[in-house]
């Protein structure tokens, strides 16, 4: 079953090739090409005849309309199709440079406690006899979480750049 913008098409075709066929100048040309003419203009007409649907109302437009509605051309989407390839190397971008920031505002926390159980240790250490050593198992925590930090911080830094270089050899 032929859609409307096709029925329409061959009203036009329909429409054209009589207006060809019943021109003066169609009429002076010295061989007579009007017999195939007048072929296709049944073949057009049969085939209108026989894809009317029952709701369908031929359209009855000047010559300007039906020239502005044949020219116009369809609307083409376009959608944008992104290769497995390049959503892995950009989550593993993403997450790492997340874990390089995380890490680093985690360092920072660690060593500013590293340093008050330092200092808390130096006041405690002020104190003489009644002197014990907590402060500074505190301290060596924090050093501890603070050492662990930095190595994600570089390993999460490492594999943003690999992922990043292999961006550059495609």
């Amino acid at each position: 079953m032929l859609h409307q913008n096709q029925l329409r098409r061959l009203e036009a075709i329909d429409r054209w090739l009589r207006e060809i066929r019943d021109s003066e100048e169609f009429s002076q040309l010295e061989y007579s090409p009007d017999v195939m003419l007048g072929d296709a203009i049944q073949a057009v007409g049969e085939l209108l005849d026989e894809h009317e649907s029952y709701d369908y109302k031929p359209t009855n437009f000047t010559d300007d309309q039906w020239h502005s509605y044949l020219e116009q051309k369809p609307v083409m989407h376009i959608r944008r199709v992104i290769p497995w390839r390049k959503k892995i190397s950009s989550f593993i971008l993403d997450a790492a440079s997340s874990v390089a920031i995380v890490s680093l505002v985690t360092t920072s926390f660690m060593v500013v406690g590293s340093i008050f159980c330092h200092g808390f240790d130096r006041i405690e250490e002020s104190r003489g006899d009644q002197y014990q050593p907590t402060w500074i198992y505190n301290a060596k925590i924090f050093e501890g979480s603070a050492i662990a930090s930095i190595a994600v911080f570089l390993g999460a830094s490492l594999t943003g750049a690999c992922v990043a270089g292999d961006k550059n050899d495609d």
